[in-house]
């Protein structure tokens, strides 16, 4: 018996064939029997069968029609399972084709969805730095007030001095991510209101830092808001000078001190601690300060506090490129210069405060030491990893320089450089040869 399954259009007079289905759907004696005519022949083609058994053994047909016949069935069987394959593949790859597309439409979305997330980063890192300048520029026009009516108006000048103490001390606490903000824009004031904003600010949050009493914050504060108070009577020639200054000036200049402690001795609401301290701020532990030459037992402990955030500021603000300092550089002078100069305790708490890479100073990150940036707001749980302002990167939709926060990103600083180092074009852009003034980021 040899059975081929051919279609039913394929059949032909004289093939035996076997029946798939029961006799009493059929009119057939047998399920198996040879087509003997068209008749037959019709009858089975209108069985509704697709397909149908033949036993090419018993069939009547000539060999070579039988061989035609299997050989069309098995092309035709092959033809069939290859356009079922062929529709297989294309429909696969169809949905390949749907499911990329699919892919880069939802990598596009993410895409968008990261920059837009950015966006409202950048945005809510930029709006708190402006903050913060407008309130750093708001006080220095406060303190410049103060100042003014310290002579004349000695009642209204100390109402207005506690109450910028207060706000400065309420800013300084609600602190809570970010520490100081970069505030470098020129201003139009005379730079000493704004060294003794910086040293304000700096000293809050250290006697903060050293768990100072309300009452000590409070001589604190004042102590340097007033502390640069006597350089209204040092010639602006001499305190703004451009240039070295000679001996007679600078022994002028190192009188401010005194001039101040003069000029405010007769103000009842100042305490004695207060002008005191502000006599002191530029002592040194050894005796090499001025304007007595004061030693390390003469020196009120608020005098020995303002005098670290004295000096750092000088060194961050100097008036002349050659005596100014980076502040990672400042920080690291400062500290070989502890016990000789200044409270050692104080000064490795300053150093715990304000970072490794203090606000204002420039670095380079990456392993190839290629990309350059300035550190805008020191984060205060994380000493080495502050939020920079990238030289090398644009925010991709407003193109605005770009914050990046070292911790998220996770970047490495590797070194504090100069602003000798950095290309000429970056100094204007990013302000980098105006000042380093910093305010509170709350």
């Amino acid at each position: 018996m040899e059975n081929v399954s051919f279609m039913i259009k394929d059949l032909q007079v004289g093939h035996y064939i076997n029946l798939p289905i029961g006799w009493t759907s059929h009119p057939f004696i047998l399920n198996s029997f040879l087509i003997k005519d068209d008749k037959q022949l019709k009858i089975v083609q209108h069985l509704g069968l697709a397909t149908i058994s033949v036993d090419l053994s018993r069939s009547k047909l000539s060999q070579p029609q039988t061989i035609a016949a299997v050989t069309v069935a098995s092309e035709t069987s092959e033809l069939a399972q290859d356009s079922a394959a062929i529709a297989s593949q294309t429909a696969q790859i169809q949905q390949d084709i749907e499911a990329t597309e699919q892919q880069a439409q939802l990598n596009e979305e993410k895409e968008k969805q990261q920059q837009l997330t950015q966006l409202v980063q950048q945005q809510t890192w930029w709006k708190q730095i402006r903050h913060s300048r407008s309130k750093y520029q708001e006080k220095i026009a406060i303190l410049k007030d103060i100042y003014s009516k310290l002579s004349l108006q000695p009642e209204k000048a100390m109402q207005l001095l506690e109450l910028l103490s207060g706000e400065l001390t309420i800013a300084a606490e609600q602190q809570h991510d970010f520490s100081f903000v970069l505030c470098n824009e020129e201003l139009s004031s005379d730079t000493l209101y704004q060294n003794a904003m910086n040293v304000a600010v700096l000293s809050i949050c250290l006697a903060k830092q050293l768990a100072f009493s309300s009452q000590d914050m409070a001589i604190v504060t004042s102590t340097a808001l007033l502390s640069q108070y006597g350089m209204l009577w040092v010639p602006a020639s001499i305190r703004n000078k451009k240039s070295e200054l000679t001996k007679p000036e600078v022994n002028y200049l190192k009188q401010h001190p005194a001039y101040a402690a003069q000029r405010l001795q007769g103000i009842e609401a100042l305490s004695d601690n207060i002008i005191h301290s502000i006599l002191q701020v530029n002592e040194k532990f050894d005796g090499s300060g001025y304007p007595r030459g004061f030693k390390q037992e003469k020196i009120s402990k608020y005098a020995q506090l303002v005098a670290i955030t004295t000096r750092y500021n000088e060194m961050c603000n100097a008036n002349l490129p050659q005596h100014r300092y980076s502040p990672h550089l400042a920080i690291g002078l400062l500290f070989k210069q502890a016990n000789k100069h200044y409270n050692k305790a104080y000064l490795e708490q300053f150093i715990k405060m304000i970072g490794i890479f203090p606000v204002g100073t420039i670095v380079n990150y990456g392993n190839d030491n290629s990309n350059q940036a300035q550190v805008q707001m020191g984060i205060i749980d994380s000493l080495r990893q502050p939020l920079i302002v990238d030289f090398n990167e644009l925010e991709p939709i407003k193109k605005q320089p770009l914050l990046r926060h070292c911790l998220d990103d996770n970047i490495a600083i590797t070194k504090a450089i100069s602003s000798s180092d950095i290309d000429p074009d970056h100094l204007s852009k990013f302000n980098l040869i105006q000042r380093n003034n910093l305010y509170f980021s709350g």
